[in-house]
């Protein structure tokens, strides 16, 4: 739907409107990817911030540890 209303923005250049049309296009389609990955991810996050609460309290390790670790399990499904 997003690129229904954008179509063909790019195709004509002839003014600066045009260039803007085009930049709120990008800006637009940007912020949607963003929101919506971020939706998906929030989920996850509830959950792991419940278990890292649960590990804090009980002194296993601070806040950068848990980061770290989860920032490191995560790079390998990123090539995948």
């Amino acid at each position: 739907m997003l690129g229904t209303i954008f179509w063909k923005v790019g195709t004509k250049r002839e003014s600066s409107t045009d260039l803007i049309m085009v930049i709120g296009a990008m800006y637009a389609s940007v912020t949607f990817l963003g929101i919506n990955n971020c939706s998906t991810v929030q989920p996850i996050v509830a959950i792991e911030r419940t278990v890292f609460y649960r590990e804090r309290a009980a002194g296993m390790y601070s806040a950068l540890p848990y980061a770290l670790a989860q920032m490191l399990t995560e790079i390998p499904s990123g090539f995948f």
